[in-house]
């Protein structure tokens, strides 16, 4: 039989004494376990304390929400979690779980259902405001505050309370591991929006998985810093919250008048690192402009890629990294629609003031209908949907689905195409093609000319109706 050989510190296969090494770190250990231990009573406290102050105030969201994305008008049931964030029975959850609902279903703490009405949402932060009908509710209800999420930390602990994956309320454990992520330009919701151009999130490596959305990043003194937006599949450990104080600001706008106002001035920016020395910038100074959109404010006053602003009404503005970007963007869309803002840009070696006149921003996204018959679905084109998709103007309707099988489908069209004209007629907005539609379709007129733009190019679809419906559309 082999045996290992002996060396100080560790211990060998045949039977032997423990070495003097060994046996400190056991004396060590028995000494210092009250020490080490002796922490963990006062944070288990704490956990307990601000679970016991949120986790009654957490709403398990049921809504029923309206997808046109495959060529045809859904139903869908989702589920989510919320906040109640006041006494007349707001709750605050993420736009991609209500924000398009049109019943909506929540499970208090005390497991009574009580129905609820959506107030409104802004796809542009993942927030939304849901009421609910407290006259069907019995219980107490019971409401959460605030913190502040400008004071979080890194390594600070966080608790993630909802309800993952559709199963009971629960909470997960962990620490602040950012608190000024930033996500691309290019991120949508689920339902087709943009989102995150005036706002980082909170990461945490508290568990958030589906069914989190909508529900509170908390502190240890029981208050809300932040409201669970999304969860990564591509990592382990890594969820993301908004910060409370965007979650205050919206949920205000939406409470008092349904929508968030916004200002816009058509500008883009790009973070300044490695272009300092090309541009002529010391670091840390300005903002670059990556792009003016067209026939914007930006670009009626002569701003165009290129241009560095320096400052805003006189306080200077900084973008070296991608993360500062959000703030720059929600500066200019704080203002109200309508005011005069000065700029002091830097066009090469020159320096000069401009003043630009904010406009509203406006919809993000376009009212849905859905042209049955015909097998799609469109979508109006708002002044963000024309920016979004760069398309060349916002006339026509934006086609958001094509079912297959259908007509529209056996006619090449295609979901992005935008429709024009039905056959003589010009359909410039929403409702004078569905005016046209409907008048057709009433008339079992057959088969219509759709004149289709995609990209710079023109393109026509003939749409040819079947003598009788095909069981798909009976069905539908």
């Amino acid at each position: 039989m082999h045996r290992l050989k002996k060396s100080p510190g560790y211990l060998s296969t045949a039977k032997s004494t423990p070495s003097l090494p060994i046996l400190a770190g056991f004396v060590f250990m028995i000494l210092s376990a009250p020490a080490i231990c002796g922490p963990i009573a006062p944070l288990q406290s704490d956990v307990y304390r601000a679970r016991d102050r949120v986790l009654p105030a957490l709403v398990h969201i049921q809504p029923v929400v309206s997808d046109y994305n495959t060529g045809k008008l859904q139903k869908q049931s989702v589920v989510g979690s919320g906040v109640v964030i006041h006494k007349e029975g707001y709750v605050v959850t993420n736009y991609h779980v209500a924000g398009r609902a049109e019943r909506i279903l929540c499970t208090m703490a005390d497991k009574e259902q009580v129905s609820a009405t959506l107030v409104g949402g802004d796809p542009l932060t993942d927030l939304a405001v849901i009421k609910l009908n407290l006259d069907e509710y019995t219980g107490k209800l019971e409401v959460a505050s605030f913190g502040d999420s400008d004071s979080l930390q890194v390594g600070q602990f966080v608790l993630a309370m909802g309800s993952p994956l559709a199963l009971s309320r629960s909470l997960s454990f962990g620490v602040i591991s950012t608190v000024d992520r930033y996500f691309s330009d290019d991120v949508r919701l689920p339902s087709g929006e943009r989102t995150g151009q005036y706002n980082t999130w909170l990461q945490t490596d508290a568990a958030i998985n589906p069914g989190n959305s909508g529900g509170p990043l908390v502190d240890l003194g029981g208050r809300v810093v932040g409201i669970n937006s999304r969860a990564t599949l591509f990592a382990n450990n890594l969820g993301f919250s908004i910060p409370s104080n965007i979650v205050r600001e919206v949920t205000e706008q939406l409470i008092k008048y349904g929508k968030v106002e916004r200002s816009w001035v058509g500008i883009n920016f790009q973070p300044m690192q490695d272009l300092e020395g090309w541009f002529g910038s010391n670091i840390g100074d300005g903002a670059l402009i990556s792009s003016v959109d067209p026939d914007s404010p930006a670009d009626e006053i002569g701003l165009r890629a290129g241009d560095i602003i320096e400052a805003i009404d006189g306080t200077p503005i900084s973008a070296r990294f991608v993360e500062e970007i959000p703030r720059i963007n929600k500066t200019i869309a704080d203002y109200p629609s309508g005011s005069t803002i000065v700029l002091n840009v830097r066009r090469r070696d020159e320096n000069f003031l401009v003043k630009v006149l904010t406009k509203e921003l406006g919809e993000i996204m376009g009212e849905d209908r859905e042209c049955k018959e015909w097998g799609f679905t469109i979508k109006e084109i708002t002044q963000q949907m024309s920016l979004d998709f760069n398309l060349q103007s916002r006339e026509g309707v934006f086609v958001s689905g094509v079912r297959r099988p259908g007509p529209a489908a056996t006619s090449g069209l295609f979901s992005g195409d935008i429709i024009t004209m039905i056959g003589d007629t010009e359909t410039p907005r929403l409702k004078s093609f569905f005016e046209v539609y409907s008048r057709l379709i009433n008339e079992q007129k057959k088969p219509a000319l759709l004149t289709v733009r995609r990209g710079s190019a023109t393109r026509y679809a003939l749409i040819k109706l079947p003598d009788e419906k095909s069981s798909d559309s009976k069905n539908d």
